[in-house]
C-alpha cells in the first residue's frame, strides 16, 4: 500500500488533495480506490503503467527520484493474494 500512496503523492503538486477510498466489493474482495490531482496518463502510459522499470512520461512534481517498481510491485503483490488492480481515469464513483 505504501508503493501506491507514495506515487499518489510523488505525481500529485503540493496543496492537491489525494482522496482514499476503502471498501467491499461485490466478490466479498477489499476494494481501494486512490484518486490523485496529478497529470493523469496518456494512452501509452496507461498500457506501461504496472511494468517493471517502467518510467512514464509525467514526472515525479518534486523532483523525486523514481526507479519504475512501485507501481509493478504493487500488481504483483495484489495478484498473488487473488487480486486484481487497474487504473483509471476521471471522477471516483460515489
Amino acid at each position: 500500500m505504501d508503493n501506491l500512496f507514495s506515487n499518489a503523492v510523488k505525481f500529485s503538486h503540493p496543496g492537491k488533495t489525494i482522496h482514499l477510498r476503502p471498501g467491499a466489493g461485490r466478490d466479498g474482495f477489499l476494494y481501494l480506490a486512490v484518486q490523485d490531482e496529478g497529470p493523469g496518463l496518456n494512452t501509452e502510459d496507461k498500457q506501461r503503467v504496472f511494468g517493471l522499470f517502467e518510467r512514464l512520461s509525467a514526472q515525479p512534481t518534486a523532483g523525486e527520484s523514481s526507479s519504475g517498481l512501485g507501481l509493478a510491485i504493487v500488481k504483483q503483490l495484489v495478484e498473488l493474494r487473488g487480486g486484481q488492480v487497474s487504473v483509471e481515469q476521471g471522477p471516483l464513483s460515489p
